[in-house]
Parts: C-alpha cells; sequence; structure tokens
C-alpha cells in the first residue's frame, strides 16, 4: 500500500519471516557463535535463552543454514508434549519409521541404531527443543537420557534447549540438576541496542529498495524507546508509521508519527468510526505474537565474502613439513596522510570493491587478477583466510592485520574502507587511495564493529587443534612458540601432545585468551601477530 509512495520494492517489516532481510547485531553474531561452538564441539546440552521477540527461533534457522550438509537436525518448535509424543516428532523430523504402538524402549533402541549407523559414515544429528520452558520435567528428563546415546568417546546426539529466560528457573529444580550439570554452553539474548535498531531500521529500508533515508533519527531512537530493541514490535512500530506516513502524504517519518503509530499499535485513541484501522491492528497485533525475528545474515560484506567451515575432517596443507616461516610479503611503507577532511565528507568516495583491492594490495596481491566470485574465495587461491568479526578497537589491535570495516551512515548505506594503521586512539583509514587519520570517537559514528581481514593459516580450511591430533599444522603451532618465547625446540613432531598443551595454556594466559589448551581461530592469529610476520597495524 505505502511502498510506491516511499520509493519501495517490498515491503520492509512484514510480520512474516523472510530471511532477505536477515541483520545480525553484535549480539545475535555472538549467540550465533556459541550456538555454532556447541553443535561442533559442546560434548552437553547447549542453552540459549532471551525474552520473547528478541529472535531465538531466527537464529536456530541461521544455525541450521550454516551447519554443513553431513549435519541432520530435527527442529521442534512444539514443546507441548508427552515423552512419547517428543520421540514421535523426533522420529518424524529424521524421517525415521515407527510403529504407532511403540514404547519408549522402542524408540531409544531404533534411534541408538540410527545414531550409530549415522556416526559411521561421518554424520551427526542435532536437536533443537524451541520454547522449551513449557517442556515438563518428565519431558525434560527423557530429553536428558538421549544424551546417554554415546560412543566410547562421543555424544550421538546434540541438543540445543532454545526458551525464554523462565528455562533457566525450570533448570534449577533439584530434580533437573542433573540436565543443567550438562549443560556446557550457554547465552542469553538480550534486544538490540539503540545503534543496533537504527541500523537494522535502515538495513531492513535498503534492503526493500529505499534511496534515501525515510525514519529521521529522532523518530528511531523513539522506535528503540517504545520497543526496547525488540525486533518484532520494532517491525510492528514502523509498520504502522510507514503506513501512516503514507496516509499523511508525508516524505519523512516523523517522531510524531511514530508516537501515533505506538498509540494505533497499542489501541489507544483509535477513531471508531475507521474499520480499516481497527482492523490493521488486530491483524498487527495478531501477528506479532505468530512472527519471530528472521534476521539477515547476507550483509553487503557478504557480497565479497564466504563463510568458512571452522573445523572439517579433511585438511589441505598449506605448508611443507620443513617450510619456514615467512609472511607472503612485506607491506609497503604508507603514504603520508593527506590534509584532514571530516569523515562524513569522504564516506561517499569509498568503494566496496576499491576495498578489497586495497586490502589484497598489503599482501602484494592483484584482487582483480585471483579466480573467484567472492573475496575469500580469491584469497583462498593464495592460502590466505579471512575472517569477518564483530568486535572493537581492542580486538582489531589484538589481531594487527589491516582490516576493512563497514560504516553505517543515519541513511542507512554502507561504506567500505581500509584500517592501515593504529596508534593510541587515532586510525589511519585510507579512502580513494589516500590514507586519513581520524579518532576511534568520530569513526565509532558510523562503525557498528564489523571488519574483515586476511591471514595466513597453517591449513585450509582453518583447523581446531588439541591434543591427540597429529598434522602439519602442529608443527606451525611449535613454529610459532618457539618465535615468540625466544627458544629453539627444534621439535618437528606434528603430534599435539600435553608438553605442547602445556605451553598453549601458557601462552593463552599471558595474552588473556581462553586458556584450555586449544589452539582455534583466535589464538592463531593472534600467535602470528606476535610472531613478527607483517603486514600490521601496529608496529
Amino acid at each position: 500500500m505505502y511502498t510506491t509512495h516511499f520509493g519501495l520494492n517490498a515491503v520492509p517489516f512484514s510480520i512474516t519471516p523472510d530471511p532477505h532481510y536477515l541483520y545480525l547485531s553484535v549480539r545475535h553474531r555472538e549467540a550465533l557463535a556459541h550456538l555454532l561452538y556447541g553443535v561442533k564441539e559442546g560434548p552437553g546440552f547447549v542453552l540459549l535463552t532471551g525474552e520473547v521477540g528478541t529472535g531465538k527461533t531466527t537464529l536456530c534457522r541461521s544455525l541450521i543454514e550454516q551447519l554443513p550438509e553431513t549435519v541432520d537436525v530435527a527442529l521442534l518448535l512444539n514443546p507441548r508434549l508427552t515423552s512419547i509424543e517428543l520421540l514421535k516428532s523426533l522420529f518424524d523430523e529424521l524421517k525415521i519409521n515407527y510403529e504407532d504402538n511403540f514404547v519408549s524402549k522402542d524408540f531409544i533402541d531404533i534411534l541408538s541404531s540410527y545414531l550409530l549407523t549415522a556416526h559411521s559414515v561421518r554424520r551427526s544429528t542435532v536437536l533443537i527443543l524451541d520454547e522449551a520452558q513449557n517442556l515438563t520435567p518428565e519431558v525434560l528428563e527423557q530429553v536428558r537420557l538421549l544424551t546417554n546415546l554415546e560412543t566410547a568417546n562421543h555424544k550421538l546426539l546434540q541438543i540445543i534447549l532454545v526458551g525464554q529466560p523462565e528455562l533457566n528457573t525450570l533448570l534449577k529444580r533439584n530434580n533437573l540438576r542433573q540436565l543443567a550439570q550438562r549443560i556446557t554452553a550457554r547465552y542469553h539474548l538480550l534486544p538490540l541496542s539503540s545503534k543496533d535498531t537504527q541500523a537494522y531500521i535502515n538495513h531492513r529500508l535498503a534492503i526493500s529498495g529505499a534511496k534515501n533515508p525515510i525514519f529521521i533519527s529522532a523518530a528511531m531512537r523513539l522506535v528503540y524507546r517504545y520497543s526496547g530493541g525488540i525486533p518484532r514490535l520494532i517491525n510492528v512500530i514502523c509498520d504502522r508509521a510507514l503506513l501512516g506516513g503514507y496516509v499523511g502524504n508525508e516524505d519523512k517519518i516523523s517522531s510524531s508519527i511514530v508516537r501515533k503509530a505506538v498509540k494505533e499499535v497499542r489501541g489507544e485513541n483509535i477513531s471508531h468510526g475507521s474499520h480499516f484501522i481497527s482492523g490493521l491492528m488486530t491483524v498487527l497485533l495478531l501477528g506479532a505474537l505468530v512472527w519471530w525475528f528472521y534476521p539477515q545474515t547476507e550483509t553487503i560484506f557478504n557480497k565479497y565474502f564466504v563463510n568458512e567451515p571452522h573445523i572439517t575432517s579433511e585438511l589441505s596443507p598449506v605448508i611443507a613439513d620443513n617450510e619456514p616461516l615467512s609472511p607472503l610479503s612485506i607491506a609497503k611503507p604508507l603514504p603520508e596522510p593527506t590534509p584532514v577532511l571530516t569523515l562524513e565528507e569522504l564516506l561517499p568516495k569509498t568503494d566496496t570493491e576499491s576495498a578489497f583491492m586495497t586490502l589484497f594490495s598489503f599482501w602484494n596481491l592483484d584482487y582483480k587478477s585471483l579466480v573467484g566470485e567472492k573475496a575469500c574465495q580469491r584469497a583462498a587461491t593464495q592460502n590466505l583466510a579471512c575472517l569477518l568479526r564483530t568486535g572493537n578497537w581492542k580486538e582489531l589491535r589484538e589481531v594487527n592485520r589491516p582490516a576493512v570495516i563497514e560504516l553505517v551512515t543515519n541513511d542507512g548505506n554502507q561504506h567500505h574502507l581500509v584500517v592501515t594503521k593504529l596508534e593510541e586512539d587515532i586510525a589511519t583509514v585510507m579512502i580513494a587511495g589516500k590514507n586519513y587519520e581520524f579518532p576511534f570517537t568520530e569513526i565509532n559514528k558510523y562503525w557498528l564493529g564489523q571488519f574483515l581481514l586476511l591471514w595466513q593459516p597453517p591449513l585450509l580450511p582453518v583447523p581446531v587443534l588439541k591434543v591427540g591430533l597429529s598434522n602439519n599444522a602442529v608443527i606451525w603451532i611449535r613454529q610459532h612458540l618457539d618465535k615468540i618465547e625466544g627458544v629453539n625446540s627444534n621439535s618437528q613432531s606434528s603430534r599435539f601432545d600435553y608438553a605442547l598443551k602445556t605451553r598453549v595454556i601458557n601462552f593463552q594466559r599471558q595474552q588473556q585468551l581462553d586458556a584450555d589448551g586449544i589452539v582455534g581461530e583466535q589464538t592463531m592469529l593472534v600467535m602470528q601477530a606476535l610472531s613478527g610476520l607483517g603486514p600490521f597495524l601496529v608496529e
């Protein structure tokens, strides 16, 4: 109805889910990372909680999309089940045949056989229970018993519990303590911040074809105030505000329009003579009850960036057994900073492809000459990996690599530029081939923390190394630790033993990392940054 009026090609705040509109805030990214870690590494339950409408179900669906094809997922959305009904639903999701007269033992025996067979062909199985706060203690106990299905050293069924905060209270019951003790990964999802709310609104409008800002900044701040940052409520309010702007023939959505929209959504001050508005409010309110937030992982970065699996059973070597440590290249000296212009004046000069060309040039690579649809595919042809993360200046300084950052202006436009140097609280950024210096506070007005950098891992795909594994990446770890510690162990052992684990733990403690003795992407990045192999942000 209002799309043509505002120059849109689709309804941006529909109450029906559409993955094309997915937006991941810092908090949603952290929650998704916890889920991915739990599925890949966690030996017990994974717990995700959050208030109504914060996007829990959507994160689960996003998780499912990111899991490899070797993972079978059973997503159960109806929690009001008996123990037998739960097992039947699980079998239905996994497409396992069963008889109506099956008892619990029949289900468990067949499920055990199914999971063992799947494990033998390197397939894994995940059960996601949404709205788990509504499960009875008896059903939760049945769920716990499912985790007893295991081999000598591997759980056959990974379980994710998703629910409202009441789920935490439920799990504190004495008769559920055995289940609570098996939870190895927890995350409580909070609503969007004020800054994320504005970015979320602009993002959805941009995806729907908006060429110019529609909501003024004050109006978006008001949306945050009345929605509390809950995406479901943001959509309802914004949709009603756009309709109100259309009815009033307004080009922009002001604070007064948002206030009126909030009143109508609440059912206040609605004209009794307007059956249309009354009917619309009914639709909106009913829709809000059944709609879940489906943020989209596809930012402009994803046009150039391709996710790489964090763990794989097949590792392709990048280094030879005796290959010396050396960077791909030494970064060229930076030109002197150009006379100061405001960041706002410079942002229109940014270009995403140019930013990636600059980033690749730090590794002496010609971006355009490399083969691949996306940047990270091109990087992989040169044995480089991409790191896409949402963080802060401290984290960017720790990994110490030039990075493309994404800035979002109030009109919803996204701009990409390269951070080339960090000094104190000043960042040098390259825009259109020239370097400019800006204080962090100036960049933070537009930066939500998302950055992408290149680095040189020991293997591709990037492995996770722990005691018992044996491959060339272990030699890489030993060489880097020798260089950092200033020793010469001359060890060329490719086996990750307990002595190496002790060295890794000591290193992680010194660098204030999770001291678990497991070498993942973060530990490798810090090792490489400290071993003197550029290019660097901080010399």
